[in-house]
């Protein structure tokens, strides 16, 4: 019995029509794969912005502290604590540790009891610690969420719109500390002030401190963006709500002032276009006292 052979043309016909189909397919399988990773992120934002509340409601309404503070009064307000507290070996003074214990994400982490949450999926790690720097056996939390330091040590009744006010969100974009965790933006407290140190609508945190936004200048270096999904991030109010919201007022390659002042719906006015650089909003008090507008706990 004669068998026919596929002929050249017909071998090219079907592989055009595989390459076709490909073309078509990639962007597709991408979009589900990032949807995957959008809905996982969700996941979590929410278990740990969950977590926050139930300590909130075991320590007298109040939220935990963004950053620790020393044996002498003084707070660390603009540092990336170890998270676990215990794994930099640098820190690892039993007061230190102590004090480190109570900074947010390792003073909630009884409540979420577990440490993967703390990642979004896709981050990359940002290393701070060499490694005869880290303690052996312990393992580094990969922590790509971030507590807005505004709601440091604040009252859940106090918060004038839980469904608006953030937080924790991921304040690295596509970054995560490899070990470390910090808070986003921050109270901004005077290096030599011991007073209490709160967000304070009328005036100073503490001292002349009012907020401060941590950005690129904290070391993420290279390969860093804003953005974690399709130009935005996961938030999770203080309501507990969690959804992915798009930021970026303006994006282009160059500043470009916004068309619109919106403050306190986007924290940022202005993104560059591969998203590694950033122009953010801020409200000023009538004192002149400096608070990020989308962070503020009295925000409308």
């Amino acid at each position: 019995m004669h068998k026919r052979a596929f002929t050249l043309i017909e071998l090219l016909v079907v592989i055009a029509i595989i390459a076709i189909l490909a073309a078509i397919l990639f962007p597709v399988f991408a979009q589900a794969k990032e949807a995957a990773k959008k809905t996982a992120a969700l996941s979590n934002t929410k278990q740990m912005g969950t977590a926050m509340v139930i300590y909130a409601t075991d320590n007298n309404d109040l939220l935990p502290m963004a950053f620790s503070r020393r044996a002498n009064g003084t707070w660390r307000y603009g540092t990336v604590h170890p998270c676990p507290y215990n794994f930099v070996i640098s820190w690892n003074d039993v007061f230190v540790q102590n004090q480190t214990k109570c900074q947010w994400a390792n003073s909630i982490q009884v409540y979420n009891k577990n440490w993967q949450l703390y990642y979004l999926p896709g981050q990359r790690d940002i290393v701070w610690d060499a490694a005869a720097d880290r303690l052996a056996g312990v393992t580094p939390t990969k922590a790509g969420l971030t507590m807005n330091g505004l709601l440091h040590t604040y009252s859940m009744t106090m918060v004038s719109n839980a469904s608006s006010v953030p937080m924790l969100w991921a304040g690295m974009g596509n970054s995560a500390g490899f070990g470390r965790a910090f808070s986003n933006p921050s109270l901004n407290c005077e290096a030599s002030w011991t007073g209490d140190c709160k967000f304070n609508a009328g005036g100073s945190a503490g001292g002349l401190g009012d907020g401060n936004f941590q950005s690129a200048t904290y070391g993420f270096g290279a390969g860093y963006k804003v953005w974690l999904y399709s130009g935005g991030v996961p938030i999770v109010r203080t309501d507990t709500s969690a959804r992915h919201q798009k930021i970026g007022n303006s994006v282009s390659a160059a500043w470009v002032a916004p068309g619109s002042t919106d403050y306190y719906n986007d924290p940022f006015a202005w993104v560059s276009t591969d998203g590694s650089n950033f122009v953010y909003y801020g409200c000023s008090s009538n004192s002149g006292f400096y608070y990020h507008c989308f962070f503020r706990p009295d925000r409308p």
